[in-house]
């Protein structure tokens, strides 16, 4: 439960810190000049590598592992799709896996906001889908290598004791772009 908790005060920080970005922004100039037009950095296939921690009622361990995806971008809003698979190690969790939607606002045009959510697997005893969500935030250390952290939860069903375990995992990775 004190994952859940976590990560609902970690989705209300960050869209607050969304939300007074947005508000800061709106507030620029009206000379009528054109828009600010930002480069497409982040469109594109990238692939990377993640290292983290993973909590499911206080067993927790390493994870490790890779993602693959696709963003889009329209001005300061980026979209896409990203799939992950990492090992774990902690005692109740072998594996994760996840699919899922991403869209994030550019609070600078190197510096990402984004939530994701999508289909979630979980595997220990035996393999457990549901709900993956999430928040994170990435940084373009150059044109095509960045650098995120971000908060995973995985809400897997969990049907041999008829309940919902949530996993938490908390990761820092690094993504590279495929197709500069």
């Amino acid at each position: 439960m004190g994952v859940l908790r976590n990560g609902v005060i970690g989705l209300t920080v960050l869209a607050g810190c969304s939300l007074s970005v947005t508000a800061a922004s709106a507030d620029g100039s009206t000379s009528g000049s054109p828009a600010y037009e930002l480069p497409a950095i982040w469109r594109g296939l990238y692939g990377g590598v993640h290292l983290g921690n993973a909590d499911t009622d206080g067993d927790n361990g390493v994870v490790g592992g890779v993602q693959l995806g696709y963003n889009w971008q329209t001005q300061r809003i980026v979209y896409g799709v990203e799939g992950d698979f990492s090992l774990s190690g902690a005692n109740s969790i072998d594996w994760l896996a996840s699919l899922r939607g991403r869209v994030g606002y550019l609070i600078q045009p190197r510096i990402l906001l984004y939530g994701t959510a999508g289909l979630g697997l979980v595997n220990g005893h035996d393999t457990n889908s549901g709900f993956a969500y999430g928040v994170g935030v990435e940084g373009k250390l150059t044109r095509t290598l960045s650098a995120r952290l971000e908060y995973l939860a995985y809400d897997a069903d969990n049907n041999a004791h008829s309940h919902s375990d949530t996993v938490g995992v908390v990761r820092a990775g690094l993504n590279i772009k495929l197709d500069p």
